[in-house]
């Protein structure tokens, strides 16, 4: 079957936030709440994050002490992408991110089938539009095609399970290496800040929100490498390691998770790579054993 690719959405979501700040329909000092954001444009908070990353980039917002983002600045009004109202210029865009969103939530759990015509009729698209984006999801390999009844949620084996990991133990060292000197002390900080964060909150986090930490972790070192091929290569990996987290994160192994998170991002403060490396490599064989160990149980 001919490979689909998806356009990212993240890019839309910056030129109608910048259009935003430009006609100062977002006013500076104000809190920008990712989860609103998401709701108001249905879009999922990844995406959101990804776009507020370009924000902080550009110097018109920053994240507070709590790491919440702020609007510091105005940008120029030659910044003004045009029409400031957002919306998907593809109705597979928003199918995508609908069918993804309740993927990491758990709506959809492991195993479950997800109809084409039921689907596209609650979301008021052609079943077409829903086949086209659960290829999309396919290509992260979150869903599977069953002819003649529809998609199900990938289910891993305890195989599979040890694959992923063997193939992130090989790869993610390297974006050690690359985003050493790259990583800047303010994603450090930030980095940091949701860690603490979700260390103190402890259990009442959220498996979403726990899950949402652990692979806007990883996958921002992967980004800070600077080496697109590989953040590219690893993300459809750390996204697949979310459908096993969904149970690991319910059986205790969220706070070791994010207290190994931390040790990770000392060594990176420290500019150690032979350390950063060690603690990397030490996180991915515990949660490789844990999660296989607890899918073997299920």
């Amino acid at each position: 079957m001919t490979r689909i690719s998806k356009q990212s959405l993240s890019d839309q979501v910056y030129r109608h936030l910048v259009s935003q700040l430009v006609r100062r329909q977002l006013k500076v000092g104000s809190r920008l709440n990712v989860r609103e954001i998401a709701d108001e444009l249905s879009v999922s908070r990844t995406t959101i994050n990804k776009a507020l990353n370009r924000l902080v980039k550009s110097g018109w917002v920053r994240t507070n002490e709590s790491r919440r983002p702020l609007v510091i600045a105005y940008p120029p009004k030659k910044e003004a992408p045009g029409e400031s109202t957002f919306d998907f210029t593809n109705q597979t865009d928003s199918s995508y991110e609908v069918i993804l969103e309740r993927i990491l939530r758990g709506d959809y759990q492991p195993g479950e089938i997800v109809k084409e015509r039921p689907l596209a009729k609650e979301l008021g698209v052609n079943p077409a539009t829903v086949r086209r984006a659960a290829e999309w999801l396919r290509n992260d390999g979150l869903l599977v095609r069953l002819p003649r009844r529809g998609w199900r949620v990938a289910m891993l084996d305890a195989r599979d399970i040890k694959d992923v990991y063997q193939i992130r133990l090989l790869l993610e060292p390297l974006a050690i290496r690359g985003s050493l000197h790259r990583i800047s002390d303010e994603k450090l900080e930030e980095l940091e800040a949701e860690t603490e964060r979700l260390i103190e909150v402890g259990e009442k986090a959220t498996v979403y929100d726990r899950r949402q930490a652990d692979h806007n972790f990883h996958q921002s070192l992967c980004e800070a490498s600077g080496n697109r091929i590989l953040a590219e290569a690893l993300e459809p990996l750390i996204r697949k390691v979310l459908l096993i987290t969904t149970v690991g994160f319910r059986y205790g192994r969220a706070s070791r998770s994010f207290e190994e998170h931390k040790q990770i991002l000392k060594a990176l403060r420290q500019r150690d790579e032979n350390l950063a490396i060690k603690h990397l490599k030490q996180h991915l064989a515990t949660a490789q054993k844990f999660n296989t160990e607890i899918w073997e149980r299920r």
